[in-house]
C-alpha cells in the first residue's frame, strides 16, 4: 500500500521511517474466533481460554472474543406477528437474564486471572446483569487483570429489545499502554457498525483501534465487509472485527487497516488470527498536511439534524 507525504510516495514502513527517527510502534492484536453454545457458560469460557492462550503464545498483547462470548449470545427469535410479551418470549427473556452476570463477577474474575497469567489485555463480550437489567457489554481488561472500562451496545434491533437487552448510552474511549505502546482504544458491538455515528463518536474521542465483537452471518457478505472497511478509512482507524466460528457461526473475522484494506482474515472455522497494527504509520497519516479523511474537515455546526432529538 502506498502513502503520500509532501508529494513523495512511501509504503507503510517507509512512511513510518520518514516521520519518526525510531522503530515504529506496533500493537499485536489477537482475534479469538471461537465456537460457542447459547447459555453454556462453562463450554464457552473453556473455548475462549484455549484460544486466548494460543493467541498469547503467538505474541498477541491485546486479544478479543466475539459478542456475548461468556453466554454464547442467547437471544429470542421474534417472527413477524409474534408479540414480545407472549408467554414463550417472556420465559426465554427470563432465561437469558438468569445467565447474565454482574461486572465484576465470576466470568470477569476468571478472565482477570488469565490476563495476569499471560500478561495480555483482553476485550471480551458478556451479557451483563446490572441491577436486574440486561446489557450486551464488552469489557476492556488490562494485563494486570484490572477492568479498565466497559461498553454496552447502543443500537438494538427489535428482537434484541424483545430479549430484554437495554441500550448503552455512550461510546467511551480509553487510554491503554500495551506492551509499552500508548494507544487509544474504543469498542462498538455488532449492529453499532451499521450506524456511522458509532465509529465517528469513537474517532472524535481519539480512538486509534476500534474493536467490534459481533455474532451474525450477515457480516460475511462482501457489501457489509466494505462497510467495515469504509468505517476504518473515513475515521482513519484500525478496525478489529471478531465473530464466532465453528458450529456457532460463519467466522470471517478480520483486521482492517486505516486505509480500509483487509490486512488478514480467517475462514469460517474456529481459530485464531494474530496481526500487527502500525500505530506510528496511523498517526503519520492522521497528521499529514492534507487530511482528506477523519475528523479534521468536519463542520458540526452544519449538521443540525444529527443533534436534533
Amino acid at each position: 500500500m502506498t502513502y503520500w507525504v509532501l508529494g513523495v510516495s512511501f509504503g507503510i514502513a517507509g512512511l513510518a521511517a520518514v516521520v519518526a527517527d525510531k522503530e515504529p510502534e506496533i500493537v499485536r492484536v489477537g482475534l479469538v474466533q471461537m465456537d460457542g453454545r447459547a447459555l453454556d457458560k462453562e463450554y464457552n469460557l473453556e473455548r475462549a481460554e484455549k484460544l486466548i492462550r494460543q493467541a498469547a503464545a503467538r505474541g498477541a498483547r491485546i486479544i478479543s472474543t466475539p459478542e456475548s462470548a461468556v453466554q454464547g449470545y442467547p437471544r429470542v427469535s421474534l417472527p413477524e406477528g409474534v408479540s414480545p410479551e407472549s408467554p414463550e418470549i417472556q420465559d426465554r427473556r427470563q432465561e437469558i437474564l438468569a445467565a447474565a452476570e454482574t461486572i465484576p463477577g465470576p466470568a470477569t474474575d476468571r478472565f482477570s486471572r488469565l490476563a495476569r497469567e499471560l500478561g495480555v489485555w483482553l476485550v471480551f463480550g458478556i451479557d451483563e446483569n446490572r441491577d436486574g437489567r440486561l446489557y450486551n457489554t464488552a469489557v476492556l481488561m488490562d494485563s494486570d487483570g484490572a477492568i479498565t472500562g466497559k461498553y454496552s451496545k447502543v443500537h438494538l434491533q427489535n428482537w434484541m429489545l424483545a430479549s430484554g437487552v437495554n441500550r448503552g448510552d455512550g461510546f467511551p474511549v480509553w487510554d491503554a499502554e500495551i506492551d509499552g505502546v500508548k494507544v487509544r482504544v474504543g469498542i462498538q458491538v455488532c449492529y453499532d457498525i451499521q450506524h456511522p455515528e458509532s465509529s465517528r463518536e469513537l474517532a472524535l474521542g481519539g480512538a486509534e483501534i476500534m474493536f467490534v465483537p459481533y455474532c451474525t452471518t450477515d457480516f460475511a457478505r462482501p457489501l457489509l465487509v466494505h462497510l467495515f472497511q469504509t468505517r476504518a478509512l473515513e475515521n482513519r482507524a484500525f478496525v478489529v472485527r471478531v465473530n464466532y466460528g465453528g458450529n456457532r457461526n460463519n467466522g470471517t473475522s478480520s483486521i482492517i487497516d486505516f486505509e480500509g484494506a483487509t490486512q488478514d482474515e480467517l475462514d469460517r472455522s474456529e481459530g485464531v488470527l494474530v496481526g500487527d497494527l502500525n500505530i506510528t504509520a496511523l498517526r503519520a497519516v492522521r497528521n499529514t498536511w492534507n487530511k482528506v479523511y477523519g475528523p479534521a474537515n468536519r463542520h458540526p455546526s452544519a449538521y443540525k439534524r444529527l443533534i436534533s432529538p
